[in-house]
């Protein structure tokens, strides 16, 4: 009787391997920094604002490239991710909303105006209701991520400009836009104005009874 021996393991081809394309991508973009860091040490004009998004792009098009050819880009993505929020705060404009991190109430009397309050993130609560308001005068709030809140007295004179570049605005408990750039204005009537910028977030405008 013949016997047999073991059965052979089937052999496992080890995955092919692709270049580190994270590795390459992020080595160019560096690259690309030092030259354009060199120019501007010369005096050449560089638009850093493009930077982000011009990699990016690149970034994308890599992206596409590797997936094509089956190579691994598990770090692109992570890559992308930070480009995209460093390209969206440039967008933006960051450097407005530069600022503490918290909760703050505004309530200005009539000799503290024209008012600027910056909050990076938190909760602005305007209460024009506290103080009389002054014939004219400006009162402006930035708020990078976060909520702002501005109480009217009845009657009100003062004028209301909102703008929140991702978010939403509800006046008086009903919701009058959302989405991106959400707009909403409420015309002075010879009296102060309030200025309210949102990046991220949502504005609340309520007029006491």
């Amino acid at each position: 009787m013949t016997q047999l021996g073991p059965a052979a393991s089937p052999t496992t081809t080890p995955p092919a391997r692709g270049p580190r394309l994270d590795r390459l991508v992020a080595g160019a973009l560096l690259v690309a920094v030092g030259a354009a860091w060199l120019l501007d040490a010369v005096g050449v004009s560089v638009p850093w604002r493009l930077f982000p998004a011009i990699a990016l792009v690149v970034v994308g098009a890599v992206l596409v490239v590797a997936a094509a050819g089956g190579w691994p880009h598990r770090g692109l993505v992570g890559l992308g991710a930070l480009l995209l929020v460093a390209a969206v705060a440039v967008g933006v404009h960051v450097e407005r909303f530069a600022g503490p991190v918290g909760d703050q109430l505004v309530a200005p009397p009539p000799g503290a105006w024209p008012t600027h309050t910056r909050l990076l993130a938190g909760t602005a609560t305007v209460d024009l209701t506290r103080h009389p308001l002054p014939p004219d005068g400006h009162l402006d709030v930035a708020v990078g991520a976060g909520r702002v809140v501005v109480v009217l007295p009845p009657a009100s004179p003062a004028g209301v400009d909102v703008e929140v570049v991702a978010g939403g605005v509800l006046v008086d408990g009903v919701r009058v836009d959302d989405g991106v750039h959400a707009r909403w204005v409420e015309p002075a009537s010879d009296g102060p104005t309030v200025a309210v910028d949102v990046a991220l977030g949502e504005v609340e405008v309520h007029h006491a009874r």
